[in-house]
């Protein structure tokens, strides 16, 4: 019997083994595939994560460039209204001033029409004799004028050679010019088209460049015709009217320029 037990026992002792060993591997597997999910579930927490942040950049990035556009045409509008009140305020100006030299005139011509006929003999007498004696002097001078002395007397003043060069290249430097190019950063040159002239300005550090010229429109009267030829490194900050073509009065040079130059002022 003893043996019988002793038996039974071994048996039990290994089935006892067995199973507490197919537990514990059990408990591995488990702990295993939990470890799994784990990793999973973080990673899948991190992409959420950043998908999560993207679509707010996203958003953000959309609402400024809404604002963005709002801006513009706002901009845009208010430029237009800006221009057609200065136009409206132009040609008020300009209806005023030719009112007022009509009525002058029509009441000063019946009282001076009869001393301008007295008058008008011998201011012409005077203006002929006058116009002879410049054409003499001139005549003279210019026998003993040098061929580049000659060339600076016929340039306007303000392009005459500077006091001091003695550089042949310097007769053809405008004061003038020079002084506007200081003021808004721009090199001003013209071109000779068959029936007008166009003036090209270049931003020499940006490449922009674009040209002025006279156009007339509906009413017949002279504006100002902007065409851009190259945005150069402004391509992606410039404003929408810096792109298009644009038709304005002289009376709104000033406020073109000045525009020009904050812009051209900003990112230099």
């Amino acid at each position: 019997m003893e043996a019988l037990y002793s038996k039974l026992y071994d048996k039990y002792t290994k089935l006892k083994a067995k199973k507490a060993s197919e537990i514990e591997q059990l408990n591995l597997d488990q702990e295993e595939k939990f470890k799994t999910y784990v990793s999973a579930a973080d990673e899948l927490i991190g992409y959420l994560t950043s998908e999560k942040d993207r679509s707010a950049k996203d958003e953000e990035q959309e609402k400024y460039e809404k604002m963005l556009i709002e801006e513009n045409q706002k901009n845009k509008q208010l430029s237009e209204e800006i221009e057609r009140l200065h136009r409206k305020e132009f040609h008020s100006s300009t209806s005023n001033d030719m009112l007022a030299i009509n009525q002058v005139s029509g009441s000063s011509i019946s009282s001076g029409r009869l001393n301008n006929s007295t008058k008008r003999k011998r201011s012409t007498d005077f203006m002929h004799e006058k116009e002879v004696e410049v054409a003499l002097e001139h005549a003279l001078d210019k026998e003993n004028m040098t061929p580049d002395a000659i060339y600076s007397a016929n340039q306007p003043k303000c392009c005459r050679r500077r006091l001091g060069s003695s550089d042949a290249s310097d007769t053809t430097i405008c004061m003038f010019q020079e002084l506007v190019e200081s003021l808004v950063d721009l090199k001003f040159s013209t071109v000779h088209q068959t029936d007008d002239i166009l003036l090209t300005a270049v931003h020499e550090s940006s490449g922009y460049t674009f040209s002025l010229g006279w156009v007339k429109n509906t009413a017949g009267e002279e504006e100002l015709m902007y065409r851009v030829s190259s945005l150069g490194t402004f391509e992606r900050v410039a404003p929408e009217w810096m792109r298009d073509v644009m038709l304005f009065s002289k009376s709104m040079c000033r406020m073109f320029f000045k525009r020009l130059s904050c812009i051209v002022k900003l990112h230099d």
